[in-house]
């Protein structure tokens, strides 16, 4: 077995000399600076296949210089231009940093050969298909590996003198003590003692719980991102040197600073103290720290205006900021975090606690800053992931109101992930589909990886005709590379859905769900081209017992038993003092077993046709609440969410009138908040609607409002009485602030802000703006 494994493995470094020798033959083309389509895919295709071995075999190295190569040919072919001599230069330079890496490769394997009774791995676990990858990479990156599957060969090795590393599948967490206890004797020998790393085959709260409560921080869940788990192995068989932290400590009283300087020093820390505020940007030029240490009162300038000058220079974002200050007032401390600081300590503090948060700090940022955008990278494709693609669409669905373009998400859903998404085949023929698919796009659109199999895409053409035209060169595309490979990977199943972006959903993951469902309905039936959401009926993806009637009876039974509760968020006036506006957030109450679509109770409600039903009961609520706080004496206003559904219910209004009858009182005080973008396709009936709640007393509020001319035009024809700006306007600059506040209220409407969960999400400008803002922090 273990010839077999080793046989594998030189077969595939075989594999990947003979790629790099196919690449060099067709590597002659892009020094001449005259590519044509034939000879650039070409060389795309022999990179494509180096990219992916080197990948299987967990080669970081060589897969990081195949992308960059990819990269730039790519940019430059895709933008139909041609390379300049820079561009030439540096693609000579990554082919022979390339050429390097593969024969330093051959060179360590040669070594490690000739050196079998040292092992800088143990790899403990039962036998499985899927792991003799795992050992082929750890092999094919120079280390010795010794595959054991019990605890009792593992405590027969007679020295762990030479092992850096020891892999643990998690079925063997009940022995992890006994483990410890063995090389917890290492310790005491002043030997070293082996990193624990855990690999696990679920990702289960549990299990990862228990793997923490064993002192072990790092646990790998199959299937294994091979090169983050080599890059893990790497850090531990050849720790790097890592250079001391910096800490600036800013800080005007003298014997403070020194004594902040001292304990950062004895934890090992480099320190710069400064007692002049005002200088403390030629002392981040000249020092760069990796974390400011600063006091809060000082003569010249305070802590916070300090910090806001910081965050206002870009290269300086990343440097964390602490307060360390007497200060014990709450509102001061929140003061001081919204201007951008990352943490606030009080005095006397701790030593521990000081040098704890500093070092957490600092990594943390480390962590963040080095990582940039990798966590939202499919590592298997190279994609970005769900995130941001969905970024991506909220961003489209502010622009579109003002663009006379079509824009569209199409979801590829290829076959059960159960048997084919682990697979090698699955993933050379999904890379087969990918770099095809990139091709096929223009600079506007957005691919992602969206699920195990599905990859989704966002499309902007000039009209749907085209888009539909696109959908349909796609589908005959990824039917012709399953067709060629399906005898080999044994699948040839996909499904293409297709929904618009029209700018009516209340959140914006609806329409990558309806694509998705129309992709779902596409793979189960084999449709022939692709399915729009308009051409089937919606389904959610379900097991054979399919849960949508349980979830519907679950929604209904809520709303019958008062399961449904409302989180409360006020708001107060920014004008008048003690005037303050509640909001009521619906949710289902822990109790119940109800899903919610995109964590949102409205989609979910219209999913199982009970918006209508959803809306009287939070009119009931919030009516019964505005009853009580009238009765005792603290009158306030109280804002309800409505569904857009309401201005298609001729009961609505009807049921309004009888619950104000009911309890002796007009709507004076009340609320009702309507988003904007699903009243658009009918505003005459949403204008009807609104007319007939003003004559009730009931106020009417837009949300997710663009703020651009179009939808100023639509606050004046529905004559709405205030608005709630879209999220991407919370961080606008003063000019589109004060533009956005003069439009608003020359239409005699008020601004009540979005709600947030953080106050640095909310521009400073907005305090003299809007009418109403969060109760929860203040300007």
């Amino acid at each position: 077995m273990a010839m077999n494994r080793e046989n594998e493995n030189n077969q595939l470094l075989q594999l990947l000399s003979e790629n790099l020798q196919q690449l060099k033959s067709s590597w002659p083309i892009l020094p001449s600076g005259i590519w044509n389509a034939s000879s650039v895919m070409t060389v795309l295709r022999h990179l494509s296949e180096l990219t992916r071995k080197s990948r299987q075999a967990g080669l970081i190295s060589i897969t990081d210089i195949t992308q960059s190569i990819d990269n730039i040919i790519t940019n430059v072919y895709q933008n139909a231009q041609q390379p300049v001599p820079a561009d030439i230069d540096r693609l000579n330079l990554l082919l022979d940093d390339l050429q390097q890496k593969i024969h330093n490769i051959h060179q360590q394997k040669a070594t490690t050969a000739s050196n079998r009774q040292i092992n800088d791995l143990i790899y403990l676990h039962k036998s499985n298909p899927s792991d003799k990858l795992i050992i082929e990479a750890i092999q094919n990156n120079g280390w010795q590996v010794l595959s054991i599957e019990t605890i009792e060969e593992l405590f027969e090795i007679n020295s762990f003198e030479k092992t850096r590393v020891i892999l643990i599948d998690t079925q063997y967490l009940q022995s992890v003590d006994q483990i410890n206890q063995v090389l917890d004797q290492l310790s005491v020998q002043k030997k070293n003692r082996p990193e624990l790393i855990f690999l696990t085959p679920d990702c289960d709260i549990e299990i990862r719980l228990q793997v923490l409560r064993t002192g072990v921080t790092q646990c790998f869940t199959k299937p294994i991102n091979i090169n983050e788990l080599i890059s893990s192995i790497s850090k531990a068989v050849s720790p790097p040197h890592v250079p001391s932290k910096r800490v600036l400590v800013v800080e005007d009283d003298e014997s403070q600073a020194n004594f902040a300087t001292a304990l950062l020093r004895k934890g090992g820390l480099k320190t710069l103290s400064i007692t002049n505020p005002l200088s403390v940007l030629e002392a981040v030029q000249e020092f760069q720290p990796d974390l400011i240490l600063m006091d809060l009162y000082m003569p010249g300038a305070n802590g916070i205006e300090l910090t806001q000058v910081i965050r206002e220079k870009a290269e300086l974002m990343p440097i964390p900021i602490v307060f360390l200050s007497g200060e014990d007032d709450m509102e001061k401390k929140l003061l001081a975090l919204h201007s951008g600081a990352d943490d606030f300590l009080t005095k006397p503090v701790r030593p521990q606690h000081l040098l704890a948060t500093v070092k957490t700090r600092i990594n943390r940022a480390e962590v963040v800053f080095t990582a940039g955008g990798k966590g939202y990278i499919d590592h298997s494709t190279g994609l970005e992931t769900r995130k941001i693609l969905l970024r991506t669409l909220d961003c489209c669905i502010q622009q579109y109101p003002a663009n006379d373009i079509a824009h569209g998400i199409i979801s590829i859903r290829f076959s059960d992930p159960e048997q084919h998404s682990h697979s090698e085949i699955y993933t050379t023929v999904l890379l087969e589909i990918v770099k095809v698919l990139n091709t096929t796009l223009d600079a506007n659109d957005k691919i992602a990886r969206t699920s195990v199999t599905s990859i989704g895409m966002l499309i902007v053409r000039e009209s749907t005709t085209a888009i539909e035209q696109f959908s349909t060169t796609i589908y005959n595309l990824i039917k012709e590379i399953l067709k060629k490979s399906s005898t080999e990977s044994g699948f040839d199943k996909f499904g293409i859905g297709l929904a618009y972006v029209d700018n009516t959903q209340e959140d914006t993951d609806a329409y990558l769900l309806h694509a998705e469902t129309a992709s779902l309905n596409a793979y189960r039936q084999q449709a022939s081209g692709y399915l729009t959401h308009q051409d089937q009926p919606e389904i959610l993806e379900t097991d054979d017992k399919s849960p949508d009637q349980f979830q519907q009876q679950q929604f209904s039974n809520a709303l019958l038993t008062n399961l449904i509760e409302f989180k409360e968020q006020i708001f107060s006036a920014t004008d008048q003092s003690g005037n303050q506006v509640i909001e009521l957030i619906p949710r289902p109450a822990p109790a119940t077993d109800i899903l919610l679509i995109s964590d949102n109770i409205f989609l979910t409600a219209e999913q199982y046709q009970l918006s209508d039903k959803l809306d009287q009961y939070i009119c009931q609520y919030g009516l019964n609440l505005l009853a009580k706080t009238a009765l005792s004496g603290s009158a306030k206003k109280i804002l309800l969410p409505i569904s857009a559904h309401a201005i298609h219910n001729d009961t609505f209004i009807d049921f309004l009138k009888s619950e104000l009858r009911r309890l002796q009182m007009v709507g004076t005080g009340l609320i009702m908040e309507f988003n904007l973008p699903a009243l658009a396709k009918d505003l005459k009936k949403a204008r009807h609607l609104f007319g007939e709640l003003s004559s009730l007393g009931i106020d009417t509020l837009l949300a997710n409002f663009a703020c651009n001319e179009t939808a100023y035009k639509v606050l004046a024809y529905l004559n709405a009485d205030g608005v709630r700006p879209h999220f991407t306007l919370l961080k606008a600059d003063f000019e589109k602030i004060n533009d956005i506040a003069t439009q608003i209220h020359s239409l005699n409407a008020k601004i009540i802000l979005q709600r947030v969960d953080n106050f640095d999400q909310v521009s400073l400008d907005w305090s003299e703006a809007a009418d109403y803002v969060q109760s929860s922090y203040d300007f």
